[in-house]
């Protein structure tokens, strides 16, 4: 089994609330201490890294990226465009179906064992039968004890998943992506047989952006009444194509977003 991961960058910021520790290039060192750790101790992995830039990145983190991995430019222009672009990369670069993947986002940090986790994770028998595994989500105390894996109701668009399954679920994570809102809990949710849209969800949708023209917003509200009911019916899989969802306990990365820190010691982890 190899382990190949898709680190999705941006080189802008968002005005999100961050903590004071944060930066996109502490995540980064974080992530790459974390590759040279599963590269050292499993090598068996032959881990692969594809750093993919949507637009161009600071000098001194592309540095970095060239350091450990790959980068790829693209010009996709948004989170979901470029999210969409590294669902297709396994497909498109013929990677094995018993290899597992890990798609990364460039604001969050990492333990240095996570990989190394990951990797012995999925290798596990006694979770042969889980196809997805997150990395973070569960929001529970870190004892420090060793990493745990549960079953998790959702996480955000950085997890892993086995390759086969991937492959076998790209159209349906593309439709969710393009349901509008929360498309990874969307994602999440439809991927384990549950219904993510109720009734009243598939008509009643975010106000479109002031100035919007009448005709637009009919067309956008008859679209996601249309991607959101395609959704809903695509959760109705049956029994056997139903994943499951593992995750980490304690976390082995945060989200660096002020009310989405999850327990650990980040501080001292972005500190070194």
């Amino acid at each position: 089994m190899r382990l190949h991961v898709v680190y999705r960058s941006h080189g802008g910021e968002n005005s999100k609330g961050r903590p004071p520790w944060y930066s996109k290039r502490v995540g980064l060192q974080s992530f790459c201490r974390a590759v040279d750790l599963v590269r050292t101790q499993r090598p068996a992995a032959d881990t692969e890294v594809v750093f993919l830039n949507d637009g161009p990145v600071p000098a001194d983190r592309l540095e970095l990226m060239r350091a450990w991995g790959d980068p790829v430019t693209i010009e996709g222009g948004s989170n979901r465009r470029s999210y969409l672009t590294a669902l297709g990369l396994p497909r498109r670069r013929g990677w094995a179906p018993e290899d597992l993947l890990l798609l990364a986002e460039d604001d969050y940090l990492w333990r240095p064992e996570a990989l190394v986790a990951l990797v012995d994770a999925a290798g596990e028998p006694r979770h042969a039968a889980a196809a997805y595994f997150a990395p973070y989500g569960q929001d529970v105390p870190d004892t420090g004890l060793p990493v745990r894996w549960e079953r998790l109701e959702s996480t955000t668009s950085t997890f892993a998943v086995r390759v086969g399954a991937v492959l076998q679920d790209e159209r349906l994570l593309r439709l969710c992506a393009l349901s509008g809102g929360d498309f990874d809990y969307a994602s999440c949710l439809t991927l384990q047989g549950r219904r993510r849209f109720a009734l009243r969800e598939l008509v009643e949708h975010h106000d479109p952006a002031p100035g919007t023209p009448a005709w637009r917003n009919v067309l956008r509200r008859g679209y996601l009444l249309g991607m959101r009911a395609a959704v809903d019916v695509r959760s109705l899989r049956r029994p056997s194509r139903r994943r499951v969802l593992l995750g980490a306990q304690p976390a082995l990365a945060t989200h660096m977003e002020d009310g989405w820190i999850v327990p650990g010691p980040w501080e001292q982890i972005a500190a070194g």
